[in-house]
């Protein structure tokens, strides 16, 4: 079992309360440490919080849990049906570093889950739009956007620095240099990567700076995409946009996202024969193992070329 060091002072029961203190103090430490977004700590926040409810069902302190009683935990998030292997791995994976924190504080004695292994989740291909589906894309926005001259900024910001949708919307003015030509992004955990300002994409930002405005009252008042009240643009604005448009492109793509411009932007660069290490560094992937998923889209499409060559 695991030992909580000053238990004592916990009267209330630890499984019985939402969020748990140790909960709250490891929420802060996911962003202001580990630089997490709010986004991700919450999901870890919830994560936790179905962990706690199944330890106070059992009548189980979660700080004296053993690895047999996680083995049923996981057990049961295999049972139900609502938890793929990418969610249940993702709940696992908050649970030990959950577990991790408290060791690392001294908070307890030892770790239950440093035998507690996450299910394998299958390796999916990327998804991206093809080039004609991307200039669809574009002429779509002239055509079903509220905003053309934002909304094309916005979607030249996407597919010319293969940004994140959180560093999009955590553009500010100032991070787009045109006399360096470049785009200063700020990426997970907080790492800063510099990016080329290609012509197309310094034309489209351009036309947009003048139409755009800021509410006074709104508390970002440097970011540079604004909503139509002008206030900071937000991921779900950004994408209410991508589907308006992608219906408007009659692109029906299921799970297109903002997440599927960034592959696109992959693909391309890897077709046109950019090196992975250049593509790495320009998406901010800290493995090359992550990078290297898009060779295997362009084998592919490279090999049913291939199939169609005879002497």
């Amino acid at each position: 079992m695991t030992r909580a060091r000053n238990a004592g002072h916990h009267q209330e029961s630890a499984a019985g309360r939402f969020p748990h203190p140790w909960v709250r103090d490891y929420y802060n430490y996911l962003i202001t440490e580990k630089g997490f977004s709010r986004q991700t700590a919450d999901a870890y926040r919830h994560d936790l919080r179905v962990f706690f409810d199944f330890c106070r069902r059992h009548r189980v302190e979660p700080e004296s849990v053993d690895i047999l009683f996680l083995r049923e935990f996981n057990r049961h998030l295999q049972e139900d049906r609502e938890n793929s292997n990418v969610t249940r791995a993702r709940k696992i994976s908050a649970l030990r570093g959950f577990y991790r924190y408290l060791l690392d504080n001294g908070l307890i004695d030892e770790d239950p889950t440093v035998k507690l292994r996450p299910p394998k989740a299958p390796k999916k291909q990327p998804m991206f739009l093809s080039p004609d589906e991307v200039r669809r894309f574009l002429e779509a926005v002239d055509r079903t956007s509220p905003d053309p001259v934002r909304d094309r900024a916005i979607f030249a910001t996407f597919l010319y620095t293969g940004c994140r949708l959180g560093e999009l919307v955590g553009l500010n003015v100032e991070h787009v240099d045109f006399s360096t030509e470049t785009v200063l992004l700020y990426g997970k955990g907080a790492k800063e990567r510099v990016v080329p300002l290609k012509p197309e994409l310094a034309e489209a930002i351009q036309r947009y700076l003048p139409e755009r405005r800021v509410n006074p009252r709104c508390p970002l008042p440097r970011r540079l995409f604004r909503n139509r009240q002008g206030y900071a643009l937000t991921r779900h604005g950004v994408h209410y946009l991508l589907k308006r448009i992608a219906t408007g492109a009659d692109i029906r793509r299921d799970g297109l996202s903002a997440h599927k411009l960034r592959h696109t932007v992959a693909t391309v660069l890897l077709e046109r024969d950019a090196d992975l290490r250049s593509i790495q560094e320009l998406l901010g992937h800290e493995s090359i193992a992550t990078t290297q998923r898009y060779t295997h889209v362009v084998n592919k499409r490279l090999k049913a070329q291939m199939d169609k060559l005879s002497y």
